[in-house]
């Protein structure tokens, strides 16, 4: 076996490069101090550089391949701090929904407190993000880490942001399907400059605060920089803004009045802030009944006359039920944050490496993140527990229960009592600190006409997670039922087998307990907990490469790179004691989730000049690349791209690339250890009230899901299982890699001497083998099948026996048809220079004409473009105006309007059935445009920005309370509403170089 030794070789050359880097900073530290650069000059047009999406060199608008370059100055100017701003609202990936501190309670790769871009709307899994062209670690806490947190960029130290706009894994290799965000660091920096920055909200909460340091220093044989960067993110809380505050159902009557409930308790209009808390449900005994026969909800009410026989407890009214507690106030709509950033690097040129250099970068970033939420607590209680008030209950069975006379009582039927499921309201806060640190080391140089580089980097995320649990074997013996079978405990409450010091869970049902969630203080230690877990992820890369001419034909030079790489990446994730053991109430759990995988891959590119210099074609170019790949997991596979490039003259270019890419399954798709979530059964089971009529006259299901629903056994009017769904996700050891084509064609216009640049270029990415997680969608995916009951997806979820309900769904990852989007995106400037100043106009815009998905084979293909989350149109334009030391930036942002009346069955109005029956809603987002306002004054050594940013206080549109609509408070949940969360801000940031 040679692997040993190859790895002995590798550290050491890591030794070697790392030392020479070192040698460099102590030279550093010997020269003398040098004026700083207060801004980075921009690089002159007739420069070439290596750009994004390609290894050879070339400039940004004559590329063959799409490519937006997105400077730290821009972003500044338009009041933009973290990375996660600036990329989340660029226009390649404003056309989808961005994971970003908002998702408080939701299942997000990486774990809660990251945040990802995803390119194109494909998934952050599809979107490869490098530093200097050089791939970045993934980090974060759980099973899933896989994507790069953007947390991770050191924002204080970056000079521009490349985002290449199509696929490139021939390039750069996997993840690089939708495109490419490149993150490019200043060089050369001199001195030292510090920095602070400040964004405040007009009405309080959501603000953020930056500080940084940058040092560098150039001397006779190299150049070191520095960068520390402190990063502080405020809570945005619910009881911050009053859509938050009081999320409404938003339904309107025929005569557009309101038919929103009225809150009897306020006089008001009733609001949603969380799920329903403050009462018991009772039920039919759960011994024959299971969950099926559900009878009412009691509410504590001293002197009442009993209801069930059972004193102190009456009927409570749907108005009256509280769903809007102030206690809930303070959960987070943006999750608070705090990161600390260091970057580091380096270049040393010693007289031994006959002109080449060592080169090296260092990375360390501390993010520590929280989330505060508030779920329901309702833990089933059986009708012979001792705690159970409802146990004596003498309810007559009435006709709910078929052939028992309708007076019947339970106590003639042989049992004692109801069943009980108190409901209260418990806070749920989550936790996460991730340490990320990246090393890397390098030589480069030049030997003959060919320039050759050659690195080694290694990165370790340890991630610790915590969260606030509730110990289901202690609930069990509390209540005297098993939560699960919903059986009587052996010995019923704290009986036979119960762990020492068991305490009765008797305040269940007492006032402060219901209504309030607050228990005494030996309750609340022997029944509630934090779980910690923690995840560690390595990486580590080794690549060489050369790049130079071949040879000469007549148009010209043949330019070609070469490259070989291999990278091994290594996961262990190891939950909470409570989530290994499934000892958790109500809360997701996992176990171990560890593996690793092995990469070696071949690289070339060639870019070939055919013509030039003749009637139509100034300079027509070929660029063509090619990687092997080569897997552990799933073996090899190759990709290629092409890429045609022709000007016709100084004026106009054509440009077109097709290529191939591969994405091999990612950790935690083929290692993620039993992963286990809870669904409502009304978003899983399409089974239920499948006979219903809709609006139109029509079923509301297609005949064959009905006739499906009528074959497992079910009435047309089935109600639905009690309780939620389990939904278990694990890897796929037997998955497939993923394949995709990218076509891109395009017209590029640079009329001299005019300042103005035009770039319009059309997409297509189709993805097939989709790795995904199916989630619940196997449920439908079975009952909408032809071969239904021998088709494969309906093995993978059951029924409960007791009330037909889903009961289990396995969502685990695995191989899907199709995913498809296209679309165009426009890139234009302007730039003049006036007497009075200089004007620059800079827009970008991205068109998505459809979105088509196909979940399973011989499934119905969706198309998702222009639903909410997913607008059609996106764009900004921004205008600066420059007079001698003063700039004035004016920034417009647009995101374009969605509709979801008639897809995916959304009719915008309520069923005849529900509590409001009949009622209409609001299904469409207007377009939502902000505006950004920023003045400059730059000083000799320092400068200073002021900025309002959505300066006209813009909200998004308020939506009712649908069935396809996912909302934040009264709002569509997206990243391009992020702004409208926040409202009116405002920005300051001081620069001070010496």
């Amino acid at each position: 076996m040679t692997k040993p030794s190859h790895l002995t070789r590798k550290w050491l050359l890591a030794g070697t490069v790392l030392t020479g880097v070192l040698f460099g900073v102590a030279a550093a530290n010997a020269q003398d101090a040098q004026p700083a650069k207060t801004e980075e000059p921009a690089a002159d047009e007739t420069t070439e550089v290596v750009i994004t999406g390609s290894r050879i060199k070339g400039k940004e608008y004559t590329s063959a391949s799409p490519v937006t370059v997105i400077t730290a100055e821009r972003s500044s100017a338009a009041g933009l701090i973290s990375a996660t701003e600036i990329l989340q609202s660029s226009t390649t990936a404003a056309s989808s929904g961005q994971i970003n501190n908002t998702f408080t309670g939701y299942i997000v790769g990486g774990g809660d407190g990251i945040n990802t871009i995803s390119l194109r709307g494909l998934g952050a899994q599809r979107s490869l993000v490098l530093i200097n062209g050089r791939r970045m670690p993934p980090a974060g806490v759980g099973g899933t880490v896989g994507p790069v947190d953007l947390n991770t960029i050191p924002s204080a130290f970056v000079s521009r942001y490349e985002i290449l706009k199509d696929g490139a894994s021939s390039i750069y290799g996997s993840d690089a399907v939708a495109g490419v965000v490149n993150v490019i660091t200043r060089s050369n920096f001199e001195g030292l400059t510090l920095e602070a920055q400040t964004n405040r909200t007009q009405d309080g909460g959501g603000g953020t605060a930056n500080l940084s340091a940058i040092w560098g220093k150039s001397f006779d044989k190299g150049h070191l920089a520095l960068s520390l960067e402190g990063f502080k993110q405020d809570a945005l809380t619910v009881g911050d803004r009053d859509a938050f505050l009081c999320p409404q159902d938003n339904y309107y009557k025929a005569d557009g009045s309101r038919a929103d409930l009225i809150d009897p308790t306020t006089g008001n209009i009733k609001c949603y802030t969380h799920g329903i808390e403050g009462y018991v449900g009772v039920y039919a005994p759960f011994d024959a009944f299971g969950l099926s026969s559900y009878w009412g909800s009691r509410k504590i009410s001293p002197g009442s006359t009993p209801t069930e026989g059972v004193p102190g407890w009456a009927f409570i009214p749907y108005a009256e039920r509280s769903f809007n507690d102030p206690k809930s106030h303070d959960a987070t709509i943006i999750s608070p944050v705090k990161r600390l950033s260091f970057f580091m690097q380096g270049e040393y040129r010693p007289d031994w490496l006959g002109g080449g250099e060592l080169y090296s970068e260092l990375m360390f970033t501390l993010r520590n993140s929280e989330q505060v939420a508030y779920a329901q607590f309702f833990p089933y209680v059986h009708e012979k527990s001792t705690i159970n008030p409802f146990r004596t209950g003498t309810v007559p069975i009435r006709s709910i229960i078929p052939n028992y006379p309708v007076n019947a009582t339970l106590a003639q039927l042989g049992y004692p009592g109801m069943g009980a499921n108190p409901i209260s309201l418990y806070r749920q806060s989550s936790e996460q600190e991730v340490r990320t640190l990246r090393a890397l080391g390098g030589a480069r140089g030049e030997w003959n006409s060919w320039a050759w580089d050659i690195y080694l980097s290694h990165s370790v995320s340890n991630g610790t997670y915590s969260n606030d649990a509730i110990i289901l074997d202690r609930l069990n013996w509390g209540t005297g039922t098993d939560q699960d079978t919903l059986e009587l405990m052996p010995g019923n409450v704290c009986g036979t087998g119960a762990p020492a010091g068991c305490i009765p869970f008797t305040e269940l049902f007492s006032k402060a307990g219901l209504e309030d969630g607050n228990y005494s203080k030996a309750v609340r230690d022997w029944y509630f907990t934090r779980d910690n877990g923690s995840t560690k992820y390595t990486q580590t890369i080794l690549e060489g490469s050369v790049t130079g001419d071949l040879f000469t034909l007549p148009a010209g030079p043949v330019g070609s790179a070469f490259g070989v790489s291999f990278r091994r990446d290594k996961i262990n994730d190891q939950p909470g004691e409570l989530s290994l053991t499934k000892n958790i109430w109500g809360r997701t759990t996992a176990g171990v989730t560890k593996g690793s995988d092995t990469l070696s891959e071949v690289y070339a590119e060639f870019e070939v000049p055919l013509v030039n210099n003749v009637f139509l074609v100034k300079d027509l170019k070929l660029n063509a690349s090619g990687r092997y790949s080569n897997y552990d997991s799933v073996g090899d596979d190759t990709t290629y791209k092409l890429g045609l490039n022709w000007a016709l003259n100084d004026v106009l270019r054509l440009r077109a690339t097709h290529g191939t890419s591969f994405r091999a399954p990612a950790l935690y798709e083929l290692y993620l250890k039993d992963q286990t979530g809870f669904l409502q059964q009304a978003s899983v089971d399409p089974c239920i009230n499948y006979g219903r009529v809709g609006e139109d006259g029509g079923f509301v299901r297609n005949d064959r899901v009905r006739a499906n629903c009528a074959a497992a056994g079910l009435p047309a009017d089935f109600a639905g299982g009690g309780s939620s769904a389990i939904v278990k996700t694990g890897g796929g050891l037997d998955l497939k890699p993923e394949t995709s084509t990218a076509t891109t064609y395009g017209i590029v216009l640079t009329p001299p001497e005019t300042g103005f640049r035009l770039a319009v270029d059309f997409w297509k990415i189709e993805v097939r083998d989709q790795i995904s997680s199916t989630g619940a969608g196997v449920v439908g995916a079975c009952y909408n099948a032809v071969d239904f009951a021998t088709n494969k997806f309906c093995t993978l979820f059951s029924r409960r026996a007791t009330d037909k309900g889903i009961d289990v769904i396995d969502a685990s990852y695995r191989n899907i048809p199709t995913e498809t989007t296209k679309g165009v995106d426009i890139v234009a400037s302007y730039e003049k220079d006036f007497n009075f100043g200089n004007l620059l106009i800079d827009l970008q815009a991205t068109h998505t004409e459809e979105y088509l998905s196909q979940l399973f084979p011989g499934d119905v293909v969706y198309d998702y473009q222009g639903i909410a989350g997913q607008p059609a149109w996106v764009g900004n334009i921004q205008t600066s105006f420059k007079k001698d030391d003063w700039r004035v930036v004016w920034t417009l942002n647009y995101t374009g309007d969605t509709e979801n009346l008639g897809r995916f069955g959304e009719e915008g109005k309520t069923s005849p059935t529900s509590i409001i029956p009949n009622a209409k809603y609001r299904t469409d987002v207007e377009a939502f445009i902000t505006h950004d306002l920023s003045v400059q004054y730059r000083g000799k050594d320092w400068y200073v920005t002021a900025a309002v940013s959505n300066l006209t206080d813009e909200k998004p549109t308020v939506l009712g309370n649908g069935s396809t609509i996912t909302r934040l408070g009264n709002y569509p949940l997206s990243s391009q509403y992020f702004e409208g969360y926040l409202g009116r801000q405002f920005y300051l940031k001081l620069s001070k170089s010496f």
